[in-house]
């Protein structure tokens, strides 16, 4: 087995930090050491600033994600269209000639025909193919970058590789590359990210393999960052200063779930129970994500859980020090999970109407399902269909504005430092003052400042990254700090 310091050399080798032809090591300032959490991880070697680059990782393989239900799409472009049809000779799904003839589809299809096809080819389920193509191209790696694989963390547990087990269906699969795509399916179950696509584009949601980055270790609120770009490489960043000697953090979960959620969702995903400072707070920091309304009709208070760290515990009330046992909390949350599963999220006439008049009379206006609403408003007022900024009534570019600021509130709350999440609500909260100004020049002098410090916070954030908004870069140039052209000008980009 590997020390740490031959697995940080490889690992710095793989990031281009290291040649073995001129012995030349490029400096960094984090180490791999063995950690608490989890066996492994990566720690600051020197102080680290907020927003300072950590590394630049790159995929060892990278392709569709594996869930049942993820939606269908191009296995090169990863493009959502009605023309998808299957190759004829491996059955992956394409939109194009150009997609059918490109070096990707070549290496793909070389793996996939090399092995006996024990039906016709017509009849192979091309979804369970999108599902297993990125195991598939672990086939086509190097021998050092196998083996770098092989190194990483790969749950055990039968159901992650079971895909392979159904690809046999169709496939006579080779015991060497059978054994070394369940090590891939496991391994990226372990350790897969989600990739980012680009802003607004309808693409199949992609998974990537990052070596380096998935050498850190999980905290619900992380030091870390991670943005794409174009050609899929992982640029991560520290949120916060990072003293010496401390861990370098990624989360594996969603920031403004609840503490249930996010533990469960680990527990299901990644075999651990979560113990961090934000999952031992009931309070989470004062942001109350999780609380549900008291059982009592007469008493305005929220519920939260006695002891997070234990599923099973009871529940008490804020207010009138009610206790909840956990069964019925379960009767709940299901029963809002029921609720939200009857809402048609396309349609945000109905979001606004439920998170306005209904949502209160269920569950606190803190919980992390209001939270949700939220977001998906903000995202979709302004930019979606029928909904552009001129387009919108004053009462809902007021509701943009106002979502906006306590969302942001619940992120600082956190104490999430300069997250990605934050940059977009930045980016949000600045369209909606600068379309205010637009529509009422004379306010201008009074929102001027706030419109350009959150336009110039939100380009700091999310500049390079693929999921970023088109025109982060030409708002920030005419009207973030330091534009001296007329207002008039500075606001022709909001009328086009």
């Amino acid at each position: 087995m590997l020390s740490l310091e031959q697995l940080s050399q490889m690992v710095k080798v793989h990031l281009g930090l290291y040649s073995y032809a001129d012995g030349i090591q490029h400096r960094c300032k984090w180490d791999i050491r063995e950690s608490n959490m989890s066996g492994r991880g990566l720690f600051a070697t020197e102080d680290i600033a907020s927003g300072e680059v950590l590394f630049v990782d790159r995929p060892l393989i990278r392709g569709p994600r594996s869930g049942n239900i993820a939606p269908r799409g191009c296995t090169v472009c990863n493009l959502q269209c009605d023309s998808l049809f299957k190759c004829g000779k491996c059955s992956l799904l394409l939109c194009s000639d150009v997609c059918q003839n490109s070096e990707i589809h070549s290496e793909d299809c070389r793996v996939i025909t090399g092995w006996d096809i024990k039906v016709c080819i017509e009849e192979v389920d091309d979804t369970l193919l999108s599902r297993t193509l990125t195991p598939i191209r672990a086939l086509l790696l190097c021998e050092d970058d196998k083996k770098l694989m092989s190194l990483l963390q790969a749950n055990t547990q039968s159901q992650h590789g079971s895909e392979i087990t159904y690809l046999k269906q169709y496939f006579d699969i080779p015991e060497d590359d059978e054994q070394l795509l369940i090590l891939a399916c496991r391994t990226l179950d372990t350790n897969a990210f989600q990739i980012a696509t680009a802003y607004g584009k309808r693409e199949v949601s992609m998974r990537g393999l990052y070596p380096v980055a998935g050498l850190m270790n999980h905290t619900c609120v992380p030091n870390t960052r991670y943005c794409y770009n174009s050609n899929y490489q992982m640029t991560v960043k520290a949120v916060k200063p990072i003293l010496a000697g401390t861990e370098i953090f990624t989360s594996y979960t969603g920031t403004l779930w609840g503490t249930p959620a996010r533990r469960l969702h680990l527990y299901k995903t990644k075999h651990f129970w979560c113990k961090c400072d934000r999952c031992a707070d009931p309070m989470e920091r004062g942001t109350l994500l999780a609380a549900l309304k008291c059982y009592s009709h007469d008493c305005p208070g929220s519920l939260l859980p006695t002891d997070p760290l234990n599923a099973k515990c009871s529940w008490q009330c804020l207010d009138c020090r009610l206790k909840v046992p956990a069964k019925y909390i379960s009767v709940l949350q299901n029963a809002l999970g029921s609720l939200m599963s009857s809402l048609d999220f396309e349609n945000v006439d109905q979001l606004e109407n439920f998170l306005l008049y209904r949502a209160g009379n269920h569950i606190p206006k803190t919980n992390q399902i209001v939270v949700d609403l939220q977001c998906r408003l903000i995202w979709e007022i302004g930019e979606g269909e029928g909904l552009h900024w001129n387009e919108l009534s004053e009462s809902r570019l007021a509701l943009k504005e106002n979502l906006c600021r306590g969302t942001l509130r619940t992120v600082a709350a956190l104490g999430a430092g300069d997250a990605h999440l934050r940059g977009l609500l930045l980016y949000h909260l600045h369209a909606a003052l600068a379309e205010r100004a637009r529509r009422l020049p004379p306010q201008y002098e009074e929102l001027k400042a706030e419109i350009e410090s959150t336009i110039e916070q939100a380009y700091n954030i999310l500049e390079g990254d693929i999921s970023a908004p088109p025109d982060l870069e030409l708002r920030y140039r005419y009207l973030g700090p330091g534009c001296d052209k007329p207002h008039q000008e500075r606001f022709f980009i909001l009328d086009a």
